[in-house]
């Protein structure tokens, strides 16, 4: 509530413009996703963002699945696969892989994070603002219909998403859900 109140009396708005669409890179870690990975990827090659602009690399953390085949069969679509091995967990990969990114802007995405058709847009145009160095947009859990689930995630991620809106305002955010964030 104090955040509420205080973001009512100092606000930060953020610059946002989308005319010129910088270079962005998928990042996404994954870990024996392979009934997931080829839809994900599906997803993110479908993204309103000009394809000559837009690069996928998907680190796999020591699958021991068929993630790496599946995520292989989009090499000719610019998607890039990269392993870690031994399996070290979901940030070393993330920190493995940027150093690979071929662009400035970073989206991080998990392997089953399934993304509107304007999200990547939407998160780089807040990288317009100087002060703007990290950006995250809303999260819904859906079930495997797209159907929103339970009651009592979506009363928790209205909170959240709530509480992101207030710290935006005052010019941070503290924690996000990883599922979809860039830098």
């Amino acid at each position: 509530l104090a955040a509420a109140i205080l973001s009512r009396v100092t606000s930060h708005a953020v610059r946002k413009e989308t005319r010129e669409l910088p270079m962005v890179t998928v990042v996404i870690a994954a870990y024996n996703e392979e009934d997931v990975i080829g839809a994900t990827i599906e997803n993110k090659l479908a993204l309103d963002y000009p394809k000559d602009k837009r690069e996928i690399l998907v680190i796999s953390d020591d699958s021991t699945d068929r993630t790496d085949v599946v995520v292989e069969c989009f090499a000719d679509r610019k998607v890039r696969l990269l392993r870690q091995s031994p399996r070290a967990g979901k940030t070393s990969a993330l920190n493995m892989a940027v150093p690979h990114a071929s662009s400035e802007s970073i989206v991080f995405s998990d392997a089953n994070s399934i993304y509107a058709s304007d999200a990547l847009k939407k998160l780089v145009a807040n990288f317009a603002d100087p002060d703007v160095g990290y950006v995250t947009d809303k999260m819904i859990y859906a079930n495997p219909d797209g159907t929103p689930r339970g009651e009592g995630c979506k009363a928790y991620m209205r909170y959240e998403n709530w509480l992101r809106e207030i710290e935006t305002r005052l010019g941070s955010v503290v924690g996000v859900d990883d599922g979809i964030d860039a830098i």
